[in-house]
């Protein structure tokens, strides 16, 4: 019974559980969910021993464990179908990234193998190949998960959820599968039953099970097909290797008269083994072969054998075989073209596309699972090569030495077929292609979509939840001080500290003077003196605008007063543009005077200045989720209870990063932020301070806070 609905659902609990856990959480979940769903879906790969399974085990469950580490940074619970995408383009990213990486991938227990039994879901391997599929079923298990969460509270959602669920996993369903129309061509897979060898010194059990495959050859010569198939290891060194062997190969050929494909393992006379599909004519004359150009590490080679010398199992691999070089089908006289993949590379689309691109009109598979026994192997075995029929519009040819040996058509569906350990002759007729299936034409494009999906998914900025702080009411006259960072500037601070004194708030001003060598200090301390509401803070040497702010900030705090307002010194924010400020300060923690909200400007930019400011904030806003238009803007007035908690930690930036931080900051400890328009002026005197290093810092930090906060907990 196929039980493929299953995999819709067993995604479910660990989604559930990553998807709000801190990433080394996250992880362990995820690894142990894979080490339990490899542990049984490998568990064949225990009749080589316990450090082949657990080594390989592991090797695929760290996937898992990757992709529970990074569910939180896609997953966005007010947006569950960007989330539930989001999740299955990571999924089907890591899918494909265990498939080819290390040495070379593992490809087996893909999500999307599940399908074979599923005509509506597995038409979607014609489009884009097995990762489309194990796209879709990880998204629907997704979107399971959140309709199942909302269907209490809103049944209306949970059903639009499950709309799309459905959509996704019964529209394949329309697409149409072309049906091959080439010449019937009618084939015969031989299987023998190899443990009756078992048991014989090495070259002899290979001579033996060659001359099972004669002896079952030879009963076609009553009725020939067009092509005979052996599979895998029908001919191992010990049979290739012996003149008496192989012309009784022949012999059976010839008795037969139809060309024939045998798998074989050939030591070449430079000294080289290779895995090798061997390729005769009706005559028995030897017409070429293919050389399996994917090897199994540690099965047909072992990687780094210097360095693992102390493991005994890798003695039971004696030689390294050497990949082929190239992909080519494979061409006999009354035959279309045909592609001949190996055994393992079966497990990877990518070889049996290159043979249909090349002008392979069919597939013939020959595999040797017979080491495997009784166990899961071969099954899971044919499931690749319908995956692979479907994706390629191709008949296959799925010839086994002792099976499982079946035809496939190129809907998936398994014509033929003949079980483990059988002897017999597994007989069905097909028909070449010509066509190229979208997938065959374009190839891993759901794999590229699905990158584009989880990246979308992981750039989009948490929504802003609503605030935990309220904003208390304000004393009715409040203390308010405005910090005035200055650096050379004599021309504009006395037009500056005139506009503020004028205003009926009563504010005070504190310059912090970085020792302008234009006497900026002197001007402002022959103000002080006849007026107490003008303070100066000398500092020795020019030392950035941050650290101006917070010794600036400090005496605001230590001496009590109730709003502290950050402005600029030379003219760019205009004094009477403050009372609207500190009449928005009244309803909120953090008001930013903004350029970038109606009412708002600039005057005297550059178009380039302009669009590097709006950019700036617009990234910001991105990257963080901060629901603020000029994050950038240093015009703004803080209430005493938001600055003391924001500056609980020190604060990393300098220029624009430190105003975009104050903000995120005030945001993220939930405070109420808001923003009033005011009109931002080129500065008439002096020069920007704006540099190259203000603007790369203010990237990276931002990228840095955006990052943290995508892996931080939900």
């Amino acid at each position: 019974m196929d039980a493929g609905w299953a995999a819709f659902l067993a995604p479910v609990p660990l989604l559930a559980v990553v998807r709000s856990a801190r990433p080394r959480r996250g992880f362990l979940l995820g690894l142990a969910f894979g080490v339990a769903a490899f542990g049984l879906i490998l568990s064949w790969i225990l009749l080589f021993g316990e450090l082949a399974f657990g080594a390989l085990v592991l090797a695929s469950a760290l996937f898992v464990a990757a992709f529970g580490a990074l569910v939180p940074s896609v997953w966005r619970e007010e947006r569950p179908i960007v989330s539930s995408l989001g999740v299955a383009g990571l999924w089907t990213v890591l899918e494909f990234l265990r498939g080819h990486w290390p040495l070379g991938g593992f490809a087996w227990g893909q999500l999307g193998s599940t399908q074979t039994g599923n005509p509506a879901l597995l038409r979607l391997a014609s489009v884009g190949g097995v990762f489309a599929i194990s796209f879709v079923v990880m998204a629907v298990a997704a979107l399971l998960l959140t309709a199942l969460e909302r269907a209490r509270r809103s049944p209306r959602s949970a059903l639009a959820l499950l709309g799309v669920a459905a959509t996704l996993a019964l529209g394949p369903a329309l697409i149409p599968l072309a049906s091959p129309a080439g010449r019937p061509i009618e084939v015969a897979a031989i299987q023998v039953d190899v443990r009756e060898a078992r048991g014989l010194p090495p070259d002899e059990e290979d001579r033996a099970v060659a001359a099972m495959n004669v002896a079952l050859h030879r009963r076609l010569a009553e009725d020939p097909p067009d092509l005979v198939v052996w599979g895998e290891g029908a001919l191992d060194p010990g049979a290739t290797g012996d003149p008496a062997t192989m012309a009784a190969v022949r012999a059976a050929v010839a008795s037969v008269g139809a060309p024939t494909l045998i798998g074989a393992v050939v030591d070449d006379p430079d000294g080289s083994q290779h895995t090798s599909a061997l390729l005769y004519d009706g005559a028995g004359r030897y017409l070429g072969r293919y050389d399996k150009v994917k090897l199994v590490p540690f099965g047909e080679y072992v990687p780094w054998r210097s360095r693992l010398d102390w493991i005994d199992a890798i003695d039971q691999i004696p030689v390294d075989r050497v990949p082929g070089e190239r992909t080519a089908p494979l061409r006999a006289p009354g035959l279309p073209a045909f592609g001949t993949p190996i055994c393992y590379e079966n497990t990877f689309p990518e070889i049996p596309r290159a043979m249909v691109r090349q002008g392979a009109a069919f597939l013939v598979l020959t595999t040797n699972n017979a080491s495997y026994g009784m166990t899961a192997a071969s099954r899971q075995h044919l499931v690749m090569s319908r995956l692979r029929a479907v994706e390629t519009g191709r008949w296959i040819v799925h010839a086994a030495v002792s099976g499982i040996s079946a035809v496939v058509a190129p809907d998936g569906e398994v014509v033929a077929r003949a079980g483990l350990f059988e002897p017999a002759i597994t007989r069905a007729t097909i028909r070449p292609a010509r066509g190229a299936t979208p997938y065959v034409r374009f190839g891993d494009w759901a794999v590229w979509v699905s990158g584009a999906l989880a990246l979308l998914a992981f750039a989009l900025p948490r929504r802003d939840r609503p605030s935990r702080v309220p904003a208390e009411a304000l004393p009715d006259r409040p203390r308010i001080l405005v910090v005035l960072p200055t650096y050379e500037e004599r021309e504009t601070i006395g037009d500056v500290l005139d506009g503020l004194l004028a205003l009926p708030q009563g504010v005070e001003v504190l310059v912090v003077d970085d020792g302008s060598p234009d006497g900026t200090g002197e001007v402002v301390r022959a103000r002080a003196a006849g007026e107490p509401r003008v303070r100066l803070l000398e500092r020795p040497a020019k030392a950035g605008l941050a650290s101006a702010y917070l010794d600036g900030f400090a005496v605001a705090l230590r001496d009590g007063y109730d709003v502290i307002v950050e402005m600029d010194a030379d003219l760019s924010h205009r004094p009477e543009d403050l009372p609207g400020l500190l009449e928005a300060v009244g309803r909120a923690h953090l008001v930013i005077g903004s350029r970038y909200v109606p009412g708002g400007g600039v005057t005297n930019w550059s178009r380039a200045r302009l669009l590097l400011s709006r950019a700036g904030n617009l990234y910001a806003r991105l990257m963080l989720g901060l629901p603020v238009h000029d994050a950038t803007s240093g015009f703004r007035a803080f209430r005493r209870s938001a600055l003391e908690r924001v500056l609980r930690r020190p604060l990393r930036s300098d220029g624009y990063a430190f105003q975009v931080e104050l903000a995120y900051r005030a945001w993220r400890e939930g405070f109420q932020v808001t923003e009033t328009p005011i009109t931002f002026r080129e500065r008439a005197y002096g020069r920007s301070k704006i540099s190259r290093r203000i603007v790369l810092e203010a990237l990276y930090l931002v990228a840095l806070w955006g990052l943290r906060d995508r892996l931080r907990r939900a």
